[in-house]
């Protein structure tokens, strides 16, 4: 087998990037996925909010997408709750509401409105994440919008390595693989969850901690526990980032890491390929089709070709053609400038260029 061969290569590795290397390997495809740095979604726990569909999408391409998604997410070991249909208030780290209608289990359980106390916990040394702020912030907002929920402020102390200033990644590691620190995290935490309806804590369970293990700590714990997103990159992003790219290695897609991508191999209408820039010297990979999902840093790589995209997703140059019969895009290189296409879009248009570069699309052209 060609080591530089693949049927897809997938340039970027955002959930647009990943959800495309998942659609074409379930679907048997040798997929290389490339990218020289983590997606946007690592910035929060990638949150799904509902959006309205562009002239790019439909309902049943939505219904599709997020439906294997949801498969994708559950096989990966960091399952999704909520529906898309649905809409839901979360806390966030600035004392506010997010709106979302789907979110991973351990950023989900953070729901508002359900009447009770939710207990917003801080760590001595932990300066980015404020709990008294964050729940004199949660109990304002809470108030405004009429939920029930009722939000104090609490602290604890953990250990860590002397000389260290303590942040969320220093304590995920450790709860990734101490036991020890598991052990002082939940003694820290059970007397406040003797009297509280809800524990929240800055994200920290760990960067490669599966959803089952923090689902045991959570009932050794006694209490729902949900994390909140701190600086970026947050660990529940992270933690999301490492799940899927597990699953996708399981499915036989080879990553390419840290690796960008230096220019697009087109000639005469195709794209043959990338050349990325590894130590020594340039490697040049070839492929059937190629997906450009690495935001606007695609839009580098046509230089100024690019000019919009056809319904097929395919970038098109100045004369309107497309720039490679089998070149597409997905995610937020198809948003217009200055717009936020959101992790939604970013799953729905990686599906369905993951099903372009199949040949297997079809029913969910624009209409």
């Amino acid at each position: 087998m060609d080591s530089n061969r693949f049927d897809l290569i997938v340039v970027g590795a955002g959930l647009s990037g990943m959800t495309a290397a998942a659609t074409g390997a379930a679907r048997g495809l040798r997929v290389a996925q490339v990218f020289s740095g983590f997606g946007m979604f690592v910035f929060g726990a990638g949150s799904i909010g509902r959006q309205p569909l562009s002239a790019i999408e439909t309902p049943d391409l939505r219904d599709e997408a997020l439906t294997f998604f949801r498969e994708f997410t559950r096989q990966a070991g960091c399952p999704f709750e909520g529906d898309i249909d649905g809409e839901a208030r979360l806390p966030t780290v600035l004392g506010s509401f997010q709106s979302v209608s789907m979110a991973p289990s351990y950023v989900w359980s953070g729901i508002a409105g359900t009447p009770g106390l939710a207990a917003v916990v801080g760590i001595e040394g932990l300066s980015s994440f404020d709990a008294d702020f964050v729940a004199e912030r949660l109990n304002a907002e809470a108030g405004r919008l009429g939920l029930a929920t009722a939000y104090t402020a609490r602290r604890i102390s953990l250990p860590h390595e002397a000389g260290v200033t303590p942040g969320t990644l220093h304590f995920a590691n450790s709860f990734d693989r101490d036991p020890a620190f598991r052990a002082a995290l939940l003694a820290a935490l059970k007397p406040i969850a003797m009297t509280a309806d809800l524990i929240i804590i800055p994200g920290l369970l760990g960067q490669r901690t599966g959803t089952d293990e923090i689902e045991q700590f959570r009932q050794e714990l006694g209490t729902p526990i949900c994390e909140l997103p701190t600086l970026p990159p947050s660990v529940p992003g992270l933690r999301l980032f490492h799940a899927l790219e597990r699953r996708l290695r399981r499915d036989g897609v080879e990553f390419f890491s840290g690796f960008p991508v230096t220019s697009l191999l087109l000639a005469d209408g195709h794209c043959d390929g990338v050349e990325i820039a590894t130590p020594a010297r340039p490697r040049r990979l070839s492929a059937s089709s190629v997906i450009l999902a690495s935001g606007q840093f695609s839009g580098r790589l046509l230089g100024r070709q690019g000019s919009g995209f056809d319904d097929r997703l395919r970038p098109l140059d100045e004369t309107g053609g497309a720039i490679g019969d089998n070149l597409y895009a997905a995610g937020a290189f198809l948003s217009a400038p200055g717009e936020h296409g959101g992790n939604q879009r970013a799953i729905l248009t990686g599906y369905r260029a993951g099903m372009l570069a199949v040949g297997q699309e079809g029913r969910h052209a624009t209409r």
